[in-house]
């Protein structure tokens, strides 16, 4: 087959997957820019189960005749097993780039030769990254300039994330409950301010109310909508799990039992006790890798303190769960782990 028969088969229109599809058009754009001589590697960010992989397998589908696939579920310790073979075609597709990295010493080794490796290289790069792995290792290595590209994945909105949930049944098979009390904020919110106090040294920070004008704006609307039981449903759904489609269907199945959906029952996630620093610490770090085995936390950790009481706790509260050997954040906990590892500055935005 010549090479613009090759083209013309792969600028065939595919399907692109659900709520990304600006995405999906934009790095078409920069393969066609590539193929004209522009070369500009690509970094697709996104929270855990938010729907890189997806996006990368759709891509990979529409360029299959012409690009090289890796596929990275766990920590690369050794550059052998970096590079298989020598990267030969024009489109690189590399899924799970934060297994590439660890924070222990020597950790950014197998990394450093993958970004000496994409320098030299000729061929486009198109790479998926754990936003929190990302937002990490930007700081320490500059990576954005390896991928002047960036591509974060939006959240879906309440049509995607019905097309997305809905697109393995039919809909004469569902029910759907109705009266779904959309959960508001609260009216008053509380934001803390420095005061400085005439007996202190030191500013001291008092919480200061103020009125929620989203609450206030959402309850306007909702006095507005005429939904039905279904766009209901999903209106929940989104708002839960932030836009997030894995986060999303993780709900769905905790409320669906064949053939009904109800959400009246389901209660978002709540943390009865502040997590200790060290919990804190290696929630962080599960988070951020996705899903990684306890003999990689205990090599993270340093052996400055045990990982089993800290295991034990976070699988008690059901904020992590442990999958084909390797622990994760349960779905459903997503959101309030990225709150709560914000607010102690495990995290970076």
């Amino acid at each position: 087959m010549s090479s613009d028969e090759t083209v013309a088969r792969e600028e065939k229109s595919h399907p692109p997957c659900i709520g990304f599809h600006n995405e999906f058009e934009k790095i078409q754009e920069i393969i066609s820019m590539h193929r004209s001589g522009t070369k500009q590697n690509v970094a697709i960010l996104g929270l855990p189960y938010s729907g890189r992989s997806t996006l990368l397998t759709t891509l990979r589908e529409e360029y299959k005749d012409s690009s090289y696939f890796v596929e990275y579920g766990s920590w690369i310790t050794k550059k052998r097993k970096l590079l298989e073979s020598r990267y030969s075609q024009p489109i690189v597709f590399i899924d799970g780039c934060q297994y590439l990295f660890s924070r222990r010493i020597g950790g950014f080794s197998v990394l450093d030769d993958f970004l000496e490796e994409v320098a030299s290289s000729s061929s486009l790069f198109i790479t998926t990254w754990n936003l929190y792995a990302w937002n990490y290792i930007r700081r320490v290595r500059e990576v954005e300039r390896f991928f002047p590209k960036i591509i974060r994945l939006p959240p879906l909105s309440d049509t995607e994330m019905r097309q997305c949930i809905l697109k393995d049944y039919t809909e004469a098979e569902l029910q759907f409950i109705g009266d779904v009390d959309i959960e508001l904020p609260s009216l008053l919110r509380f934001t803390p301010y420095p005061v400085k106090l005439p007996w202190k040294s030191e500013p001291v920070e008092l919480p200061l109310p103020r009125v929620n004008i989203d609450r206030v704006s959402l309850r306007r609307h909702k006095k507005e909508m005429n939904l039905s039981d279904e766009e209901l449903v999903f209106q929940k759904i989104t708002k839960m799990a932030g836009g997030n489609p894995g986060v999303g269907k993780a709900i769905w199945k905790k409320s669906f039992e064949y053939p009904t959906v109800n959400l009246k029952d389901y209660t978002p996630m709540r943390m009865p006790d502040p997590l200790l620093r060290n919990d804190a610490f290696i929630l962080g770090i599960i988070a951020m890798t996705g899903s990684i085995t306890r003999e990689e936390l205990e090599e993270a950790a340093g052996g400055e303190y045990p990982i089993c009481p800290t295991l034990y706790r976070l699988l008690s509260l059901e904020v992590i769960m442990k999958v084909n050997g390797g622990y994760q954040i349960y779905p459903e906990a997503l959101l309030l782990v990225n709150e709560m590892l914000l607010k102690l500055r495990i995290f970076w935005e």
